[in-house]
């Protein structure tokens, strides 16, 4: 049995961190080991998932006279479930089983060409925010890139890829600890594109739009990266020049990219593999622009927008898979510019369409760069045996910092537990305690928008998560 295992681990290793590799997400993801990496390696993993929002619905909604657009539609949301306490991405049900993700992958080394040239493809098939949006499903590649490792101290990556950004979406996703990102990750970090549907112009510069999938942290350019090892010590890092989107949103990127990541780690007893053993800290930065076409006196005008986003992180591991091991992670993360609010509802309860002036049923966004967001989360997890490790989360994202009418702060705690049937195979619990702040409701507007504003807010309901884990 311990034979076994053994065996097990080392599989493992060899099919998410390239076997001699130390935790270092720019190497694992971009690199094979030099001299014994197969051709072609296929590997994959599933992650079928049952999630229950809650379901509650809102009442008492009342309406707003003196709002243009809204006059009656908060009396047609009266009894309608809001999207959050819906499982994502459709957000049509209050429980459901999902293949959250299904991706298959090769990799390898370009022989006989040459053992200093490395390629990495993968295509995702799970139902997530990648793969749907504006009501439709599309298995999308996620990741096709190739690395070229002549150049000592700057390896050169080039094609579609992660970003070099924060941890908790750098991170490969078989390794990731919790079900569902922090609310900072899934609403300001994976950026979110605009679709093609119509813009309605609000006042203070702000539109109500129709939003496309999630970027998943991706996008296609050139990347410089490399590590440098000193005894326990080593040093890391990655630029990177991009178009700013992924394959299917090129069109809403007007002009490139720009990413950083310094990281260092000091490697306990030579620890190997995803879950090393050590102390990293890390920061980043992602300068971008996008796109909108906006109303104008005749049609519709293109506008640029410049956004941002840094932050900073560190991470302590002791171990992975004995008994005593712990895990704690600290991250904070800021942006400015392009901020997206999300929208309460699907549409009105009497059956009538979500119209394009509605700010109940479309995303509101935030485009200058004055607008501004900041959040973060600290997380532990600790193996009580072998196989169990129990998880504890908690995040915060405060968005629109920097207008009171329009801030809002979610909290979230995440309590946990995974049990490990070996590297390879693992169950996930998770329940989510949540809640949604309004720091200045006097400032939401008159007495009936700030009722409505408490009533959508208070409705949000815990979570539930159960997901099984499989790598092949």
């Amino acid at each position: 049995m311990k034979k076994q295992s053994l065996l097990t681990a080392a599989v493992a290793a060899a099919c998410f961190a390239g076997g001699a590799h130390a935790t270092n997400w720019l190497q694992l993801q971009g690199t094979e080991p030099s001299g014994i990496a197969a051709p072609v390696h296929v590997f994959g993993f599933i992650q079928p998932t049952y999630q229950d929002a809650g379901g509650s619905a809102v009442n008492g909604l009342v309406g707003l006279p003196n709002q243009p657009g809204n006059t009656s539609d908060p009396y047609n949301y009266n009894g309608a479930v809001p999207k959050f306490n819906q499982v994502a991405p459709q957000g049509t049900s209050a429980s459901s089983f999902n293949m959250q993700r299904a991706r298959i992958a090769v990799r390898g080394t370009v022989l006989p060409i040459s053992n200093k040239i490395d390629y990495f493809i993968m295509a995702e098939f799970g139902n997530n925010g990648y793969t749907y949006g504006n009501g439709s499903y599309t298995p999308r590649l996620t990741d096709a890139s190739v690395t070229f490792n002549e150049i000592p101290g700057a390896r050169v990556r080039v094609g579609l890829f992660k970003t070099p950004g924060p941890e908790e979406v750098l991170q490969g996703i078989p390794d990731f600890d919790y079900i569902n990102f922090t609310n900072v990750s899934a609403q300001l970090i994976q950026n979110q594109f605009i679709g093609s549907g119509p813009v309605t112009a609000l006042a203070g510069g702000a539109y109500l739009v129709q939003s496309a999938p999630i970027d998943a942290g991706r996008d296609q350019g050139v990347q410089l990266f490399d590590w440098f090892n000193n005894g326990p010590w080593q040093f890391a890092y990655a630029a990177m020049i991009g178009n700013g989107a992924p394959l299917y949103a090129n069109a809403q990127s007007n002009s490139a990219s720009y990413y950083g990541r310094l990281q260092e780690s000091y490697i306990f007893n030579h620890s190997k593999g995803p879950h090393q053993a050590g102390v990293t800290a890390w920061v980043w930065d992602h300068l971008g622009h996008q796109t909108l076409d906006v109303p104008a006196t005749t049609g519709y005008t293109r506008q640029h927008y410049t956004f941002k986003r840094y932050g900073a992180g560190a991470q302590y591991r002791s171990g992975f898979m004995k008994p005593g091991a712990l895990r704690v992670t600290a991250e904070v993360m800021r942006g400015t510019g392009w901020i997206l609010s999300g929208a309460p509802f699907s549409g009105p309860t009497n059956g009538a369409a979500c119209t394009a002036a509605s700010p109940l049923c479309n995303e509101t966004l935030y485009p200058g760069a004055n607008n501004a967001a900041v959040g973060g989360y600290v997380e532990t997890g600790f193996f009580v045996t072998k196989h169990w490790d129990l998880e504890a989360r908690y995040d915060q994202y405060d968005r629109m910092t920097n207008n009171p009418g329009a801030e809002r702060i979610f909290k979230t705690t995440t309590l946990g537990v995974q049990y490990y049937i070996s590297p390879m195979a693992r169950i996930t619990f998770n329940y989510g305690i949540n809640r949604i702040d309004i720091p200045h409701l006097s400032s939401v507007g008159p007495a009936p928008a700030q009722h409505n504003a408490s009533a959508i807010a208070s409705a949000k309901d815990n979570t539930i998560a159960l997901q099984t884990t499989l790598i092949f």
